[in-house]
């Protein structure tokens, strides 16, 4: 039988995992909900920039210069744009820390769910150690990852209140 001490140490442990967890499952789908934006901004302004330009380039062949210089500063103001914002960098940003967070918060259920089941036949200080690790890797990430946009953020809160963060298992 577990002493006191081992109990209340598997309850904190078990709360501060579960922050960890929490932390993690807002972070990962407001990331992943950012890639997506970023994503369709990079359609948005890069299909139109690729098709006016290419019309730009028949419209000069057809003779119609004035209509070949106005879509072609067309073309150049949202070749420009599309430059100048990155999405494609921001979504790609973006999917890679929702995947790091994602990882982690995997990690930290399995410690959970399997690594702190019958604690009284392990090493009380490696477990906390263990603890620590997911804690620090938490707070690394949270400082390299950019900020996750106000509109992000509130799907991802409404995804996770109505249960689309949850495997059909866990529900």
């Amino acid at each position: 039988m577990p002493s006191s001490e081992t109990t209340e140490l598997l309850q904190k442990m078990v709360l501060e995992i579960q922050r960890i967890e929490e932390d993690c499952t807002y972070s990962y789908k407001g990331h992943f909900n950012a890639a997506e934006d970023w994503k369709s901004w990079n359609l948005v302004l890069g299909l139109p920039a690729a098709v006016v330009t290419a019309i730009a380039g028949a419209t000069a062949f057809a003779d119609q210069a004035f209509w070949a210089g106005i879509l072609a500063s067309i073309g150049t103001a949202l070749t420009a744009t599309l430059t100048f914002l990155k999405p494609s960098d921001h979504a790609s940003t973006h999917k890679s820390f929702g995947d790091q967070f994602l990882a982690l918060r995997n990690a930290a259920r399995i410690f959970r769910e399997i690594e702190l089941i019958g604690i009284e036949g392990q090493d009380p200080q490696a477990l906390k150690k263990r603890l620590l690790e997911l804690s620090i890797r938490k707070d690394e990430l949270n400082q390299t990852a950019p900020v996750i946009p106000r509109k992000a953020y509130e799907l991802a809160r409404k995804d996770i209140e109505e249960g689309r963060h949850q495997h059909a298992v866990d529900q």
